[in-house]
């Protein structure tokens, strides 16, 4: 939802013309300015101000941190002659904001991001295109720098149909994988959503024990918590509550897979006596991953600790 932050009656009219269009809440002189406007910016993921850009540009300043958090912003005139994209503009979503606004007043987007004044897709707007997950800001503004200036650069890992981005050697890489890579060139990895995690554990785990285990593990291995799509367990964890915590706290789906379904396929994996007599099952961690994975690739192999089990997978 949007929005919008005004200060005149002109401004206000244009604000209710704009809500009439695009789902949006209008604040008129709202009191106080400056501490609600910082509440503003917390609640919304994206805000107009229509008044002048160095009142917004000074009331926000304290609260910038980084443009894969911060909202976007944009400002317009109260004539809605000019739409400026000011902030977030690409992870944010200024800029396009900044387009369908002008197109409700007739008025001029003002975009200044390199990429898209020269009509180029910058690595983290690929990133979001192709739902990849991208950790080091500081290396794509470096790669996209390099498409700026009119170098290309070579796709490692995903093939991609973009423009300056290909298969052939370039003036930069981008590596699309989980794996830890290093090159001569300007370089930035890109990592796929596509891991799933495994686990088992005692009755009543704690959450803050299965996540310790869990990132701990992950950090150790050098994949991401941020590229996990599923958490899965067997059949008999299903109302574990320390597992269905841990899921919402990652923000991905946990499920169970059914006895016959594990036993279908336990086969494949080492087994131990002491789950098979427990749970009619010689193992849980692995086979669960490699159902949920669709039968992919296992990038860590069975842990344990303190009565948790876990593995690691990435679907096929």
């Amino acid at each position: 939802m949007l929005g919008i932050v005004t200060l005149t009656k002109g401004g206000l009219e244009l604000a209710n013309l704009i809500a009439k269009n695009l789902q949006a809440k209008v604040y008129f002189k709202p009191k106080p300015f400056k501490e609600t406007v910082h509440s503003l910016y917390k609640e919304y993921d994206q805000l107009l101000f229509i008044m002048a850009t160095g009142i917004v540009v000074r009331t926000l300043a304290p609260l910038l941190e980084h443009k894969s958090k911060d909202p976007a912003v944009v400002v317009m005139d109260e004539k809605g002659q000019h739409v400026i994209s000011l902030l977030s503009g690409h992870l944010g979503g200024a800029n396009q904001l900044s387009v369908d606004l002008a197109k409700i007043t007739s008025g001029a987007p003002v975009i200044t991001t390199a990429s898209d004044v020269n009509g180029l897709l910058s690595v983290d707007m690929l990133a979001e295109k192709y739902n990849l997950i991208l950790e080091d800001y500081d290396a794509a503004k470096e790669v996209t720098a390099v498409l700026v200036d009119g170098g290309t650069v070579e796709v490692v890992g995903m093939e991609l149909r973009e423009k300056q981005y290909m298969s052939d050697k370039g003036d930069a890489v981008l590596y699309i994988g989980h794996d830890r890579k290093t090159y001569d060139q300007p370089s930035v990895q890109l990592k796929p959503k596509n891991l799933v995690l495994s686990m088992g554990c005692r009755r009543n785990t704690t959450v803050l024990e299965l996540n310790d285990f869990a990132m701990k593990s992950l950090k150790i291995f050098g994949y991401s918590s941020n590229c996990l799509v599923e958490l899965t367990s067997a059949w008999i964890k299903a109302d574990e509550q320390g597992l269905i915590e841990l899921s919402k706290r990652l923000e991905i789906p946990f499920t169970t897979h059914a006895k016959e379904t594990i036993l279908g396929v336990s086969g494949q994996f080492e087994g131990s006596e002491f789950v098979q007599k427990t749970l009619g099952v010689p193992c849980v961690s692995e086979p669960c991953g490699y159902l949920s994975s669709q039968q992919g690739q296992c990038l860590i192999h069975k842990r344990k600790h303190n009565g948790m089990t876990l593995s690691l997978w990435q679907r096929g």
